[in-house]
Parts: C-alpha cells; sequence; structure tokens
C-alpha cells in the first residue's frame, strides 16, 4: 500500500426516507422499494470500490453517512456498505457518524451498526412537543427519542448529536425553552439549533404561500436563537459555530474539516467532493447512477465506459479514481474564490478566521485583501477584527448573511 494522504473525508448519501419531512428539499424518496434500495446499494458500494484504488490511497479521518435517512435502509443493507467503508484506510481514531431519526430503526439494531464501526450518531429530533413533530411530518414522537438515546448508550455509542429546530409556526419561546431542556437532560455530546428555513416546492412552501400557516417574526426567531446560545453555555456546551453546540471536545470533527475547507469525497447520488482546487458533485439522476456504477464490478472497475486509462487522467483527489462517469458542476477554484471561501467558511466558526493562517495558505495579508470590506463591517459592528482573529460578534451572528455577501 502507498503513503497515505493524510486529512480526507468521506460523504455517503443514502436518498432515501420513510416519509418527507414537511419542511425538506433535501435529494431524497420516500417510499422506495426493496429492489431500488438493493440496487443503489450495490452502485454505491462498487463506487467506493473504485475511489479506493486510487494511489496513493488517501487516509479517511471522518465519515460522514447522511441524507435522506440512511437507517430508511434494511440493516442489512447498510451493514453491507459498513463493511465495505472498514475496507477503507481510515485513520486508527477516525469519526463514523450516521444520520437517523429515532423511528426508522430498531434500537437492538445499533448494536450491530456499532459493531461495523459506527462511533457518533446524529439524531433529527426537531422538537420535543409531539404536535409540533406531526405537523412537521415527522415519524417519531419524543418517546421514541428517549428510547433511542438510551438504545444508543446501551450500544456503546457515546457521542452523540441531537438536531433541534426553532422558528416553527405558533412555536412559542417556551415551547423552544422546553425542547431545549428536555434534550440537556438527556446529555448528548453536541446540539444543533436550526432556524426553520422554508424551501420552495416544500409542502410547508405551499401552506405558508395559501396563508394556512405563517412564520414567527424575525424578532422572535432570534429570541430563540439568543436563549438557546444563553441555556446551552450555562449547560456546558460550547458555542463554536452559528448552528452548532459542543462539550468539550466533541465537536463535529467532519463539518470543521469542511468549514477548514479540507479535502472530501463524496460517494453516491447528488454527493459533493472537494480537492483543494476544485469542486463537483454527482449527477442528481438516479437512472444515471445506478446505469454507470451498477455495471461495475471488482473484475471490471471501471466506470461505465471509462478505461483504467481515463480514470488515472480524471483523478479527483489525491490519490482517488474518478467518478467523472457520474460527475457535473465541476468549479475550479482560483485563489481570489479560495480566499473568499476561507472567509465564508472560516467566519462561520466562532473562532473566526485567523490572519496569520490566511498569510500562511495564500501570502497575502488579510488587510490588504478584504480593507474595504473588514473596514464597512467592523464599523457596523458585525465582526471584530485583530491581529490574532476575525470573526463575528453577537450582532454578527444575527446577520451573518449579510457579512457573508461582503466577500462573495
Amino acid at each position: 500500500m502507498q503513503t497515505p494522504t493524510k486529512g480526507m473525508g468521506l460523504y455517503i448519501h443514502i436518498p432515501f426516507c420513510v416519509s418527507k419531512c414537511a419542511y425538506c428539499d433535501f435529494l431524497s424518496f420516500e417510499g422506495a422499494g426493496t429492489g431500488l434500495q438493493e440496487k443503489y446499494a450495490r452502485a454505491l458500494i462498487n463506487e467506493m470500490r473504485v475511489i479506493a484504488k486510487g494511489t496513493p490511497v488517501p487516509s479517511i479521518d471522518t465519515v460522514y453517512i447522511g441524507g435522506g435517512t440512511p437507517t430508511a435502509l434494511s440493516a442489512s443493507l447498510l451493514c453491507k456498505i459498513l463493511r465495505e467503508v472498514q475496507q477503507l484506510n481510515l485513520s486508527p481514531n477516525a469519526e463514523i457518524t450516521l444520520e437517523m431519526n429515532p423511528s426508522t430503526i430498531p434500537n437492538s439494531v445499533l448494536t450491530e451498526y456499532a459493531r461495523h464501526g459506527i462511533n457518533r450518531l446524529s439524531i433529527g429530533l426537531q422538537a420535543w412537543q409531539d404536535f409540533f413533530l406531526r405537523g412537521l411530518k415527522r415519524t417519531h414522537t419524543a418517546a421514541d427519542f428517549s428510547q433511542t438515546m438510551q438504545a444508543a448508550r446501551a450500544a456503546g455509542i457515546s457521542n452523540i448529536n441531537v438536531d433541534l429546530m426553532f422558528g416553527l409556526p405558533n412555536q412559542s419561546l417556551w415551547h423552544w425553552k422546553e425542547s431545549i431542556t428536555q434534550v440537556i437532560a438527556h446529555e448528548p455530546t453536541h446540539i444543533s439549533a436550526y432556524s426553520l428555513t422554508p424551501a420552495e416546492g416544500t409542502p410547508l412552501w405551499d401552506a405558508l404561500e395559501a396563508g394556512k400557516v405563517s412564520l414567527l417574526s424575525q424578532e422572535a426567531d432570534r429570541a430563540m436563537y439568543h436563549e438557546a446560545i444563553k441555556m446551552l453555555a450555562a449547560a456546558g456546551y460550547q458555542h463554536y459555530e452559528i448552528s452548532n453546540f459542543a462539550k468539550p471536545g466533541y465537536e463535529s470533527r467532519h463539518n470543521v474539516d469542511c468549514w477548514q475547507r479540507k479535502p472530501y469525497q463524496g460517494l453516491g447520488l447528488g454527493a459533493h467532493s472537494f480537492n483543494g482546487a476544485k469542486r463537483w458533485r454527482n449527477t442528481y439522476d438516479m437512472r444515471r447512477y445506478l446505469a454507470v456504477w451498477e455495471a461495475t464490478t471488482e473484475k471490471n472497475p471501471t466506470p461505465g465506459n471509462m478505461t483504467g486509462q481515463d480514470i488515472d487522467k480524471e483523478n479527483t483527489m489525491p490519490g482517488c479514481a474518478s467518478s467523472a462517469s457520474t460527475r457535473e458542476e465541476v468549479e475550479f477554484l482560483s485563489q481570489r474564490d479560495a480566499m473568499a471561501e476561507t472567509m465564508l467558511l472560516g467566519l462561520r466558526m466562532t473562532k473566526g478566521v485567523n490572519p496569520k493562517e490566511f498569510y500562511v495558505k495564500f501570502g497575502q495579508h488579510i488587510t490588504d485583501c478584504y480593507s474595504k470590506e473588514l473596514e464597512s463591517l467592523t464599523s457596523q459592528g458585525l465582526i471584530t477584527c485583530t491581529p490574532k482573529k476575525v470573526a463575528l460578534t453577537t450582532f454578527g451572528l444575527d446577520l451573518a448573511n449579510h457579512v457573508f455577501e461582503e466577500f462573495v
């Protein structure tokens, strides 16, 4: 085996759900039959095997299995995928995260997933009150969540994120505080708190357009956000990114690496990848994805009609074979693009952007590249700018999108 290239992440997309939530516009399908799921798992494994044949073989520090709802797959299919992941060049302490909803998996199966390498869960609770869950078309209850937390710990998985959502129609500050309080009582290591964002084409969007529901005011939404910051800080959770809070040492390594622009490979339908110089994604077309990767075998490990020579020419990652035949929207990044991304992604984190690190990466001083932007944002009280960091202020957290626009 070749000397590994360090620092790579792996994202695996499972585009299936038991049912679509009212607000969801992610690439996913509800009610997919066993036949389609089996074909998809087979294609995904074939794609993974081709990627793994790259030289030198990269070490993989983090694996994130998302969706959709990965646990909507049968346990046998998901375990096949997990066994294939274990054949990759994983770092000894690789973080391997599985997204799940409390109602999509028998609790007894968690032990099997842990045995196949899962050491972190991301559980989509969203709200504590069952009537909000029903309104969002979630398929679980608060009681299901409690049982899943107990089962996860019984299976030996203690590193657990819980997703919560605020700004729901008819949600009061009291409801939101109850959700936070109940989740804190379950002692997860990580909590993500997101503001509800309507997406066009979803049932929630249609209901809003028809006047059947209405969103909370901006003031109410921001009050909930700052209440979360206060309550979670008091409970020992560090606010390390706009929407993410963690017990010390339990930050999401996969997401932090993405925000720091470290390379990652995406596998599966619509999965995105980044190698430092360019970004791309797999096709959204399920038929095309299956046509390419179902035909790939260990004896003929080339996607579609590509030859091995074609793959060598089209390397997508340092040391990774290509998924070029399903690749779309390739974007080559100039240095200016890379600098802008460093600002956009770095400012998401509460520690901000380090000017010294910026200079080491790009050979230019951050104050020379963005003097007007930094001066304007500082004068508005949106950022703090010192020789050690450029970071959002408390006020800037509420207007983060406005800040980001300055660097586009």
